[in-house]
C-alpha cells in the first residue's frame, strides 16, 4: 500500500511535471491549453483514486477536489491566445502548491506556504503594467506573508501561531491584510485571478482550522473587530468601484469577513463553513470568467461602457444572471445554504455584529445585481460587434453554475440535531427564527 507521504508527493508532482512538460509545446498555444486541461483533469482523477490513502479531514478533502476542478474551469474558459500561455503554466504550478498545502503535514505545509507567497508576489511584480502602476501594497502583503510563514516554521508558540495566523489572514482576506487579495484580482493576467479566487481563501481557511482550538480570548476579540471592519470596508469599497475585477475583489473581502467573524465567535468550522467558502470562491471565479468573455472582445473596459448584452448575447445573459443569483446568496445555490446554515447554528447568538453581517449580505446582493443589470440592459452600442459565448466559455460557466447548485444540495451540510435539512427547510427555519 502506498504510504501517505508518497501519495502527497504524487499529487504535487503531477501538475508540476505537467507545467514543465507544457514548455515543450510553448510555441503552440492550442496544444498548450489542451495539455494544461489534460493535466488538471489528470490531477482530479489521480486525487479520486488516491483519496483513501490520504489522512486529510473531510473539510480538507472537499477543498482538495475543488482545486483541480477550479483550475480546469478557469483554463477551459480562456480564449486561445499567445499572451495567455504564462497564465496557463502558472495555473498548474499554483495547483501543485495548493494540493501540497492541503494534503501535507505542518512542516512541509509551511514551506509550501513560503513558496506560494513568493510566487504570487513575483507574478504581481512581473505583470505590474496591467494595473497601470506597481502594486507595491499587494507585493508587500505577500512579502509579509512569506516572512510570517518562515517565522511560523522556525519559531515556537505563541510566536509561531501569531505569525501563521497573519499568513492565513492574507490568503483568506481580512482587513488590514487584504491588499494581496485585491492586487491579485487587479494585476494578474488571464485565468489566474479566477483560479486564485478559490485557491487563496481555501488555503487560508485550511490553515486557520489548525489554529482555532488555540485561539486566546484577546485574539478572538481582535478577530471579531477586524472582521466587522472588513464587512463594512469591503461593502463600501465595492459600491465605489467601476471595474468588475475590483467590485468582485471587495465583494469577496466582505463575504470572507463574515466567515472570519463566524469562526471567531463560535470557535468552530462546521461543514456549513466549507460550503460557504467554496460557494463564494466558485461564484467569484465564475463571474470573473464571464467578465473575461467580455474582456476578450472589448478589452478591460469600464462597466458603463458596455450595455444591452441581453439582446445580442442571450447565452451569456442567462449564465451570468445565474452566477449573480448564486453570488447574491439566493437559493438553491451553495452560498445561500452555507450562509443560512451558519446563521442557524445553535452556538451563534443574536448580536449587533450579526446585524452587520446581514446588512453586508444585502449590500453585496444589491451591487452584484446592479453590476449585472448594467451589463445586460440599457441601450445597445451600434459601434460594437456582439458575439455570444463560444463553446468553451459556455461550458466553463455552465459547469460552474451546476457546481454551485450541487453545493446548495450537499446533504452533509444541513444538519440540525442529526436531521438533514433541505435549502427550503433552511429558509423556513431562518424566517421563523427572525420572528
Amino acid at each position: 500500500m502506498m504510504k501517505g507521504q508518497a501519495v502527497q508527493i504524487v499529487l504535487v508532482a503531477i501538475p508540476l511535471m505537467g507545467a514543465a512538460l507544457g514548455l515543450l509545446v510553448w510555441s503552440k498555444p492550442r496544444q498548450l491549453k489542451a495539455w494544461s486541461l489534460f493535466v488538471a483533469v489528470a490531477s482530479l482523477l489521480m486525487l479520486a483514486g488516491l483519496s483513501g490513502r490520504l489522512t486529510v479531514p473531510v473539510e480538507g478533502m472537499a477543498l482538495l477536489y475543488l482545486l483541480p476542478v477550479a483550475a480546469g474551469l478557469s483554463l477551459l474558459g480562456q480564449p486561445i491566445h499567445r499572451e495567455n500561455r504564462p497564465a496557463w503554466v502558472m495555473t498548474l504550478v499554483l495547483l501543485s502548491l495548493g494540493l501540497g498545502v492541503l494534503g501535507s503535514m505542518d512542516g512541509v505545509k509551511l514551506i509550501l506556504f513560503v513558496l506560494l507567497f513568493g510566487l504570487v508576489g513575483a507574478l504581481l511584480y512581473r505583470y505590474r503594467s496591467i494595473s497601470g502602476s506597481v502594486p507595491w501594497w499587494g507585493i508587500g502583503t505577500y512579502g509579509l506573508g512569506m516572512a510570517c510563514a518562515i517565522v511560523a516554521l522556525i519559531a515556537i508558540p505563541p510566536v509561531s501561531s501569531v505569525a501563521f495566523l497573519v499568513s492565513c489572514a492574507i490568503l483568506l482576506p481580512l482587513v488590514p491584510f487584504h491588499g494581496g487579495y485585491v492586487a491579485a484580482f487587479r494585476g494578474l493576467p488571464g485565468n489566474l485571478p479566477a483560479f486564485l479566487a478559490l485557491l487563496l481563501p481555501s488555503l487560508g481557511f485550511h490553515g486557520l482550522l489548525t489554529l482555532i482550538p488555540g485561539l486566546s480570548e484577546s485574539t478572538v476579540q481582535m478577530l471579531v473587530i477586524l472582521a466587522i471592519a472588513g464587512m463594512l470596508y469591503g461593502s463600501l469599497k465595492a459600491l465605489t468601484q467601476s471595474r468588475v475585477r475590483l467590485v468582485l475583489a471587495y465583494t469577496g473581502l466582505s463575504f470572507f469577513s463574515i466567515l472570519w467573524w463566524y469562526i471567531a465567535v463560535t470557535r468552530t468550522a462546521p461543514p456549513q463553513t466549507v460550503v460557504y467558502l467554496s460557494s463564494v470562491g466558485l461564484a467569484t471565479s465564475g463571474l470573473l470568467l464571464a467578465w473575461y468573455a467580455i474582456q476578450s472582445r472589448y478589452g478591460d473596459v469600464d462597466l458603463r461602457a458596455i450595455r444591452g448584452l441581453v439582446y445580442r448575447m442571450p447565452r451569456f445573459a442567462i449564465l451570468i444572471s445565474l452566477l449573480a443569483l448564486a453570488a447574491m446568496g439566493l437559493p438553491p445555490f451553495g452560498l445561500f445554504s452555507g450562509f443560512m446554515g451558519m446563521l442557524l447554528a445553535p452556538s451563534l447568538i443574536f448580536s449587533g455584529a450579526l446585524l452587520v453581517a446581514l446588512v453586508t449580505w444585502l449590500a453585496a446582493s444589491w451591487y452584484i445585481l446592479e453590476m449585472v443589470q448594467g451589463l445586460l440592459f440599457g441601450p445597445q452600442r451600434l459601434d460594437l460587434w456582439y458575439e455570444d459565448l463560444r463553446r468553451t466559455e459556455f461550458a466553463s460557466l455552465l459547469i460552474c453554475v451546476l457546481l454551485l447548485i450541487a453545493l446548495g444540495f450537499a446533504p452533509s451540510c444541513y444538519f440540525e440535531s442529526g436531521t438533514p435539512m433541505s435549502p427550503s427547510r433552511v429558509a423556513m427555519e431562518f424566517l421563523s427564527w427572525n420572528k
